[in-house]
């Protein structure tokens, strides 16, 4: 009877011992490295000119915000130092100059997992925003409608990290004259890591 009245005395609540289940983060903040892949070439009405831009490395931020399981929703921005040609098309497509320009991005975007298992899992992604020229030659930054697709892998180690690898596919809209087509192509490839608050 006395061991069994010390037991209930120095006993703890189990809760105690085994600690409160932490709820999975709600919000994400993400950083990534990466290049964009043969960003294309644009004809530029403003300058009569056509811009050539080279694949770049670039770095990006971006905030998002889980609603639900499987659909993350928020804000990213990238930066990329990128060299450039600029030429004539009514001269037989002559230089007319190279040098560095710069390429940013700022876009609303969304990741949806949708699949994988344990610490591994697979999303598609997807935003629109813009992407801004920055031609020093040309002393503006020029801005055009962006809309991006893409698909990632990622690695969660701890409920609040996770590691990733994406590739994603950008559209870019240049103002333009009439129904002229004037939209360029580039691909981004990108590794980073996030972590969950």
């Amino acid at each position: 009877m006395l061991s069994a009245v010390a037991v209930v005395a120095f006993a703890a609540p189990a809760d105690a011992q085994f600690g409160q289940p932490q709820a999975a983060p709600k919000t994400w903040v993400t950083g990534w490295l990466g290049g964009f892949v043969n960003p294309g070439r644009i004809y530029d009405p403003a300058s009569s000119s056509t811009w050539d831009f080279g694949s770049a490395f670039s770095g990006g931020l971006g905030l998002h915000r889980n609603i639900g399981d499987a659909l993350a929703l928020g804000i990213e921005a990238a930066f990329a130092p990128a060299r450039f040609e600029r030429r004539d098309p009514a001269s037989d497509n002559a230089l007319i100059e190279d040098g560095n320009a710069r390429l940013v991005t700022t876009m609303l975007t969304g990741r949806l997992r949708t699949g994988g298992g344990g610490a591994f899992g697979m999303y598609l992604t997807g935003g629109a925003g813009a992407l801004f020229y920055g031609m020093p030659s040309l002393n503006r930054w020029d801005p055009d409608l962006a809309l991006m697709t893409g698909a990632g892998i990622e690695y969660k180690p701890s409920a609040n990290k996770a590691l990733f690898v994406e590739w994603g596919r950008y559209w870019t809209f240049h103002q333009s004259k009439g129904v002229e087509d004037n939209s360029a192509r580039m691909s981004q490839i990108r590794a980073g890591v996030r972590l969950g608050f």
